[in-house]
């Protein structure tokens, strides 16, 4: 017969690792700008679970972490970078490369503008009002 928790017993402790695995899930998510519940419906899951993982409530098996990978379109290892020491180049996010990629633009616009000699056009200015 299993035996009962009594008031008095802690539960046991979690693993060390869930905080940092649920802080880079939900990082991850979030640089995709996913909900809880679209992850979820990605990886045939429910959306209450992972708000668990990433608030190291649970703790998810193999099967799950490969779900999730494959819902975020990641390698299972990338769930795990901020954990296991390696290589420690800096990876861009898509939100990063999506800033970087506009920026260029912008500085290729301004360039080609000077190569060209073309003053870049003022822009119109509101015409004053009278003074009564």
């Amino acid at each position: 017969m299993p035996r009962r928790k009594t008031a008095n017993e802690k539960p046991a402790p979690r693993p060390a690792i869930l905080r940092p695995l649920g802080d880079q899930l939900r990082r991850l998510r979030l640089e995709r700008k996913l909900s809880q519940e679209s992850l979820a419906a990605k990886a045939g899951l429910n959306y209450k679970y992972i708000g668990r993982i990433e608030l190291a409530k649970a703790d998810p098996g193999a099967d799950v972490l490969v779900r999730l990978a494959r819902a975020l379109m990641i390698p299972v290892g990338e769930l795990f970078a901020t954990i296991t020491p390696g290589d420690k180049g800096h990876r861009l996010s898509p939100a990063d490369v999506d800033a970087l990629s506009s920026a260029l633009g912008a500085l290729t616009t301004v360039a080609n503008r000077i190569v060209a000699q073309q003053p870049h056009p003022l822009p119109s200015r509101a015409p004053r009002r009278r003074r009564r």
